[in-house]
């Protein structure tokens, strides 16, 4: 079951963490959010952080003794994409969430061992469309898995 996927469980430990950082970001969703999306959250609703993963890419596999593949090194990119209104001082709270993210996101690299390693890349341009203001920032996860399964 996809449920049950290494990625999936990624993605559901980095969704935690960030549903953990209320009032900073108080709703997570698993789609990116266009204008229209973000106008039918009401204020409280708002940071709004969109997580989506993307396909796991194969960097090392391993053979076992009898020349099958018995192990998969991935590299797993979840995207966070965090939408917020602000009209005056926008990059002053930007620089203020990420920061907070960067921690938060940092406390736990390894997903309490579902991957190797975590590094946090953010995207250096940020859009703004009045009122709202959006930023991303990529959760790169290292792991291992068997050809079974992702």
């Amino acid at each position: 079951m996809a449920e049950n996927s290494t990625r999936e469980r990624l993605i559901l430990a980095d969704i935690a963490i960030i549903e953990a950082m209320s009032p900073t970001i108080r709703t997570v969703k698993r789609t990116m959010q266009g204008h229209e999306d973000l106008q039918q959250f009401s204020g409280p609703q708002l940071p709004v952080a969109a997580v989506v993963g993307r396909l796991p890419v194969p960097i090392e596999h391993k053979a076992g003794r009898n020349g099958q593949v018995d192990q998969i090194k991935s590299a797993l990119a979840v995207d966070i994409f965090v939408y917020f209104q602000e009209n005056e001082e926008q990059d002053k709270q930007l620089s203020n969430m990420l920061d907070e993210m960067w921690r938060e996101l940092y406390t736990n690299p390894t997903r309490s061992g579902l991957c190797l390693v975590t590094a946090l890349t953010p995207n250096p341009d940020y859009s703004a469309w009045a009122p709202y203001v959006a930023f991303q920032l990529t959760c790169n996860h290292h792991y291992i898995h068997t050809p079974g399964g992702i």
